[in-house]
């Protein structure tokens, strides 16, 4: 997860209940990058698969009206596809459930090439167009 805040996501890190708290720049943008090591949903397999999901809010995050779209693992194939929708749009229930309601406009989901790495404790992906994105603990 990254976003544009100036230094920690306030919508996580505040004495505000989660979500709640003003970004720092008045606005939120916001990726939240997966790389499945291992896991399947249902008889699916989904081991080494990327998923991105992008969300620009206006505001705080509580306050919904979420523009969002996904970006999904161009290899996967047509149920891995189906199995990483299901998951990420919150169709199958779970954490990106949560998500849903806050969401107005949904752009879709695109399959794209992610380039995932792990270099020590620092973790990439670069989605061409999209974004490059680099997080590593301080």
């Amino acid at each position: 997860e990254n976003c544009n805040c100036d230094v920690v996501c306030p919508c996580l890190v505040s004495t505000n209940a989660q979500l709640t708290s003003k970004p720092t720049q008045g606005i939120c943008d916001v990726a939240l990058v997966f790389h499945i090591d291992k896991g399947n949903y249902g008889d699916v397999r989904l081991d080494g698969l990327n998923v991105a999901m992008v969300a620009h809010t206006p505001g705080p995050m509580a306050q919904g009206n979420w523009t969002a779209a996904a970006y999904i693992d161009e290899r996967a194939d047509d149920r891995q596809t189906e199995a990483l929708g299901a998951i990420f749009t919150g169709a199958a229930g779970g954490p990106m459930a949560a998500f849903a309601p806050m969401i107005s406009t949904n752009l879709g989901a695109k399959k794209v090439p992610i380039k995932y790495q792990i270099d020590g404790k620092k973790r990439s992906t670069d989605i061409d167009g999209v974004m490059h994105m680099a997080v590593e603990p301080l």
